[in-house]
């Protein structure tokens, strides 16, 4: 009987389909290859819309996937048990009693002299959590049949996140692959890691921490994968700048202070993780975290040092341990130098018209809960580099199909859910998070407001007229553009003309700077968007990005943008959390905006106030109101009325100081919501006394400044607010 053909996954030794691979092969027939190229496409394009970060994803996806049958997984399940288990107990040994090395096993040299060794982290004890808490193998299928492990990964796990991620995308992009069933579910497996996580952290914060972006196959850290399994595991994903070390222990600087952190997966290199003690980049990790894994306050997936163990030098004297350290054989060999030569091919959908046969490697993913190592029952298959291979090919799906036998998946019983603590609204969302969500909605206001008073500008700037209300009213415009920076303050006079705006425009390219800082923001606070939020938000900022070049098309476009976001903050964002601190940065934005422009507009004798009135209507998108209400007739008090006064018209003044004092209520803000209830009188007074309006706006707009200053200080900095000496304090100071 012929053995399995090396060269081809899907075709046993007589050159026939393998059952495994039939159900695939004959549903990607049906398909059609042009059909299955669009659907890739359109499964990359779910990816990079959905993605949670703004880092472009390091690998595309191949729909195609790789099957194992159950007897396969089977003997790769026990391999990748006791290959983590071996790395485990070498690991505790090295940074331990490090008997490994006085019996001569493993050469002293190769061990200290890797960089990878943290002396720092070696202990008399065990610390209170496992060195080695999650692992990957990279295995190939060589050409008798058997398997054999290519790659260890033991420091940074690479491409767990896209492991839970990839078949819950491809299920919606190519259901027809999946209409057979037979397949392991992944959710038992993910719900047991994520159980245990909980279990370990004793109740306590559980957070994925990201590092720089980086490729899949990097031994370092992948971002964009970082941000996938922290949606996937549904915890938080952190950055080193969101954590500081207080008494000995690591806390997540929240709006409420910090909040102690109990469990790390790590994403970011252990030697880069505490410069203080090891030397790393400034800036790149948490001084004092190695104390706290040293004291048993923090857990680490896994313990910084424990990418020691995959180095190529160690390989062979830790396989040669195999035995004597886990009680039986090697059950997975390692392979040779010649690894991708001896790999068995499988189907990738390349570029091309024709399908591409590269080698590959399965990687499966083990944890260790507790009592024994789980193992994955999926994975991802990577294409390995070889000279008639392409560049650019997908991850793959490893299916595990189901035996004729039940199977039972047990675990650790569950974990009891931590004791809910109450809390203000938002108080522990990460300050960083809420800093970004502000200015974002800062920066969507201000795109707003720009487009809107560029399409009440051009028409008029461009109509040539010389009639006196005109001249009044581009001049108008002329201040307002200089005020909102659209225009420097050289060429905001009243000379201005349609044709040197846009020539302005086009040169110093303004709203496409608004744009990119918009863009930029939603990448930042894209952990608090759902998968379908931020597809629809990035979706319509590449339609405006498209457009911006086309002058005619672009302010729509923007505007439509404007709408879309506001939508999806209005109908799919909870009314907490992130929520209040985008909404507070809106409400701000608005509300300085129209007292600064509406100061500019408004000015002047109620006589001559007519050409500002109208375009302060026009500009606040408040024409139909006005028109229903006043027939049309303008006027000083109707029109103060409605763009100050009016708490319906979410384009009035009075409007944004209500919404903005409602969010700082719920925040415990109880002094700044006493503040905008104060600044809100004077809105109203304003209104209805009517006077100078230019000044009293001013102060009125440079009062919402030092309101979003007191926000920034409170909630982002953590800062206690200044203190100002009095002239009789400063006085006794002198003496």
């Amino acid at each position: 009987m012929q053995s399995l053909s090396p060269c081809n996954e899907t075709l046993d030794g007589q050159g026939r389909t393998r059952p495994i691979w039939a159900p695939v092969l004959n549903a990607m027939a049906a398909i059609g290859k042009g059909e299955s190229r669009r659907r890739a496409a359109a499964l990359n394009r779910h990816l990079g819309l959905a993605a949670p970060l703004g880092v472009p994803a390091g690998q595309l996806y191949d729909p195609l996937p790789a099957p194992l049958t159950a007897a396969e997984f089977a003997v790769l399940e026990e391999g990748v048990r006791q290959r983590a288990a071996l790395l485990s107990h070498v690991l505790e040994d090295l940074y331990g009693p490090q008997t490994l090395l006085s019996s001569g096993d493993l050469p002293p040299a190769l061990v200290l002299g890797d960089p990878h060794f943290l002396r720092p982290l070696h202990t008399r004890s065990r610390l209170a959590s496992p060195r080695l808490g999650l692992y990957a193998a990279d295995i190939i299928r060589v050409p008798d049949g058997s398997f054999r492990v290519m790659r260890d990964h033991t420091g940074v796990i690479p491409g767990l996140g896209h492991a839970l991620t990839l078949r819950r995308l491809a299920t919606g992009t190519l259901p027809e692959l999946f209409r057979g069933g037979g397949l392991r579910s992944l959710r038992p497996g993910r719900e047991m890691l994520l159980d245990h996580l909980q279990r370990r952290a004793e109740g306590g914060l559980v957070a994925v921490l990201s590092g720089r972006a980086g490729p899949i196959g990097d031994p370092g850290h992948d971002a964009f994968d970082d941000a996938l399994l922290a949606r996937a595991l549904g915890v938080l994903l952190i950055e080193p700048g969101d954590l500081a070390t207080r008494h000995g222990a690591l806390h997540m600087k929240t709006l409420s202070g910090l909040l102690h952190v109990a469990l790390l997966v790590r994403g970011v290199s252990g030697i880069d993780l505490d410069p203080l003690e090891q030397g790393g980049r400034p800036g790149a990790g948490i001084p004092g975290a190695f104390g706290a894994i040293r004291a048993g306050v923090l857990a680490m997936l896994n313990a910084p040092g424990s990418a020691l163990v995959e180095a190529r030098a160690l390989r062979p004297y830790i396989q040669a341990k195999a035995e004597a350290l886990t009680g039986m054989a090697a059950q997975l060999e390692m392979a040779g130098l010649d690894t991708v030569a001896l790999a068995s091919r499988a189907p990738f959908l390349g570029s091309e018209e024709n399908t591409v046969w590269a080698p590959f490697c399965f990687r499966l993913f083990a944890w260790m809960d507790g009592e024994d190592w789980q193992v994955l029952p999926g994975g991802i298959a990577l294409p390995l580099p070889w000279p008639s291979v392409p560049a650019g090919l997908g991850l793959k799906d490893v299916w595990v199909l189901e035996g004729e036998e039940p199977r039972i998946i047990s675990g650790a019983p569950p974990a009891e859910p931590p004791e809910k603590v109450k809390f203000l609204a938002a108080a522990h969302l990460p300050s960083r998070l809420a800093d970004n969500l502000f200015w974002l909605g800062r920066s969507v206001e201000r795109l707003e407001a720009a487009t809107r008073l560029l399409m009440v500008a051009i028409p008029r700037l461009e109509s040539g007229t010389s009639l006196p209300r005109d001249l009044a009213e581009r001049a108008l415009i002329s201040r307002c553009l200089g005020q909102s920076g659209l225009l420097p303050s050289e060429a905001a006079g009243s000379a201005l003309s349609g044709r040197l705006l846009r020539q302005t425009l086009a040169r110093r390219r303004p709203i496409a700077g608004l744009l990119k800082e918009v863009a930029r923001l939603v990448d930042a606070s894209s952990e608090r968007l759902s998968p379908s939020m931020l597809a629809t938000v990035r979706f319509a900022l590449q339609q405006t990005q498209e457009a911006l070049p086309d002058e005619e098309a672009s302010l729509p476009t923007l505007l439509s943008f404007a709408a879309t976001f506001a939508g999806i903050a209005a109908e799919n964002m909870s009314r907490d959390g992130g929520w209040l601190f985008l909404e507070m940065g809106r409400r701000l934005e608005r509300g300085e905006t129209l007292a600064a422009t509406l100061g500019i507009l408004l000015d002047g004798p109620p006589e001559r106030m007519e050409p500002g009135m109208a375009l302060a209507i026009e500009w606040a998108d408040s024409v139909l109101s006005y028109e229903l209400r006043h027939a049309g007739i303008l006027a000083p008090g109707p029109v103060l009325a409605m763009l100050l006064a009016d708490p319906a018209n979410p384009r009035a003044l009075a409007f944004q100081c209500n919404a903005l004092r409602a969010c700082l209520d719920r925040l415990g803000a109880e002094d700044d919501a006493e503040t905008v209830r104060n600044l809100l009188q004077d809105v109203l007074d304003l209104a209805s006394s009517g006077g100078t309006l230019r000044s009293r706006l001013s102060a009125i707009a440079a009062r919402l400044r030092q309101i979003s200053d007191r926000v920034q200080r409170r909630f982002f900095t953590l800062l206690p607010e200044a203190h100002t000496l009095e002239d009789n304090e400063v006085l006794e100071a002198a003496q």
